[in-house]
């Protein structure tokens, strides 16, 4: 089942808790750009007469649908989502003797959301919808579909910018200020559920400043507005067009297989400082000082003989850190950063994390009964660099779906094999064998099944077949189609001929030029792609496997 070029993902939904809502390439010739001012593409309706239909009407054109074929270890089950990732995954090198011990790797296809933030084709969307990926794809809502390249991914947030180029100004969506954001205020949810399409819900904003991820900043926008598996990097819409959130997670359970109306969004003022970081990777870095943080509660605070009610009580301090020359020791307790209130943890290191490297911060700390100013200028985030290549599907991996092929063992048909299979057919190409955790087998593909066309000529034999995935290109995104018979029915399926080089995935640098790919479109140098390190990988929805389990 499709809707608008993009395809669904499989109804498989194994782990439900606090979870990610979905599961959510033309190179530029010179260094991204900052921001150009977004083009005015929305009217402005009021908010006392919220016009879902005009709402949606005007922002669809800046709303895609993402496709993404990622490359995951073979133990990995393709379920609608994966869990979020911790605040600290890019520093957590991935443990492959203990997460994938059989060294194998796999193909599939997922789906997501995102949408444009600048006119030169700047996409947002969230970090887990592209995580592993080798190749990325857009569909805008008229049905083109154009390759995306990743331009860097957050490593303190559910969040990545991808780059797209059309060769003219796109409709962009402009950013709410998420701070006055109100409960019970009118949103709108827009994204890509379980791959069926474009989708529209609404709701309001039922909560404010939620903890999900364990992040420095994350602060999510709760709404009972429909977000499913697919909806993740979609915006989350206020009645006057603005994105005031960027839809992410739900809270689901093993009972209701996908939104009972508790979804959430990063804050819109989050987003937009990201973007702004990440449009630059090179030069702008989060900011540190190196001190660990909890919530001062009641009872931490009585034990003290502090009277306050709240504020973060400090748990470690890093060695040669900022904080650490700054004299801040544990059982500190910061009542106030700059002129904001520290109402918990989670507020001073926002605050942290947003202030510019370097610049002089001032916290009113409680130590011994008595109150006093600590300043400290904190600096670049160890570790905590925008993620590149890193985000992508690992060399390891790729060489392994390289060696690995598609799993397809094909031979024509005979008179042995039609008795071997019981097979009514006399022409076409009969499978004869399916490596197991191969891209052939997430596709349901089985042995016996025969293959009577591969895109538009008839399958006859075996050479063929193999002329056809052979000269797969990268102007159809290496997929070939095949019309495959099974005793049950027919059905087609695309098959993705792995011709992966992550660095075609990634926009240059500045001072790297672009050099012409296979599609005739520049594409970033070839040079080796980084291996990936940083946590498990995304699970989200292969697409064609929805189609035959209805």
């Amino acid at each position: 089942m499709s809707d608008g070029g993009t395809m669904p993902t499989r109804f498989n939904f194994s782990r439900w808790s606090a979870v990610a809502a979905t599961c959510a390439f033309l190179a530029m010739a010179q260094a991204m750009p900052a921001l150009a001012q977004p083009t005015p593409a929305l009217a402005t309706p009021s908010p006392t007469n919220c016009d879902v239909t005009g709402v949606a009407a005007r922002a669809l054109p800046a709303i895609v649908n993402i496709w993404v074929a990622k490359i995951l270890p073979s133990e990995v089950k393709g379920s609608a989502d994966d869990a979020t990732e911790p605040a600290d995954e890019a520093a957590a090198p991935a443990d492959d003797a203990k997460d994938n011990p059989s060294g194998k790797y796999k193909i599939e296809f997922f789906v997501g959301t995102g949408f444009v933030v600048d006119p030169s084709g700047v996409i947002v969307t969230n970090k887990h919808v592209i995580r592993d990926a080798a190749m990325i794809r857009i569909t805008f809502s008229d049905g083109k579909q154009v390759p995306a390249q990743l331009i860097a991914a957050s490593s303190l947030i559910d969040f990545a910018l991808l780059k797209v180029n059309v060769g003219h100004p796109l409709p962009v969506l402009q950013f709410a200020d998420s701070d006055q954001a109100q409960l019970g205020e009118r949103v709108i949810a827009v994204g890509n559920p379980l791959g069926l399409g474009t989708s529209v819900s609404a709701g309001v904003v039922s909560g404010e400043g939620r903890d999900l991820m364990k992040t420095p900043i994350d602060e999510f926008i709760q709404t009972d507005a429909s977000i499913n598996p697919g909806n993740s990097g979609g915006p989350l819409l206020e009645c006057d067009g603005k994105v005031v959130g960027v839809n992410t997670a739900l809270l689901s359970n093993n009972h209701v297989l996908g939104s009972i109306g508790i979804g959430f969004a990063l804050p819109s003022n989050d987003v937009a400082i990201a973007t702004q970081k990440l449009i630059n990777p090179i030069n702008e870095h989060p900011n540190w000082v190196g001190v660990k943080l909890q919530d001062l509660s009641p009872g931490l605070a009585e034990s003290f003989g502090d009277q306050a009610t709240h504020g973060a009580i400090v748990t470690g301090v890093d060695p040669g850190s900022p904080a650490a020359h700054a004299g801040l020791l544990p059982g500190d307790v910061i009542a106030k950063i700059d002129s904001w209130p520290a109402t918990n943890a989670r507020t001073v290191q926002r605050r942290i994390v947003v202030t510019p490297p370097g610049v002089q911060i001032s916290l009113s700390v409680w130590r011994a009964g008595h109150t006093r100013t600590v300043s400290l200028s904190g600096k670049d985030w160890p570790h905590k660099m925008a993620l590149r290549a890193s985000a992508l599907a690992s060399a390891k991996a790729v060489a392994s779906v390289h060696a690995e092929g598609t799993g397809l063992h094909l031979a024509d048909i005979t008179q042995a094999l039609q008795k071997r299979f019981d097979l009514s057919q006399t022409s076409g190409v009969v499978i004869e064998r399916v490596a197991d955790g191969t891209e052939a087998d997430s596709l349901g593909l089985a042995a016996g099944d025969v293959i009577t066309m591969v895109g538009d000529q008839p399958a006859t034999d075996v050479k063929t077949v193999d002329e056809h995935m052979d000269h797969a290109t990268a102007a159809n995104g290496y997929l070939v189609p095949l019309l495959v018979q099974s005793k049950a029915k027919s059905w087609w399926v695309t098959v993705y001929m792995c011709h992966v080089n992550v660095a075609d995935l990634l926009v240059p640098e500045p001072g790297e030029s672009a050099v012409a790919s296979e599609s005739g479109q520049p594409s970033a140098p070839r040079a080796p792609a980084t291996a990936s390190a940083e946590g498990r990988p995304a699970a989200a929805s292969a697409m064609d496997a929805a189609a035959r389990q209805k």
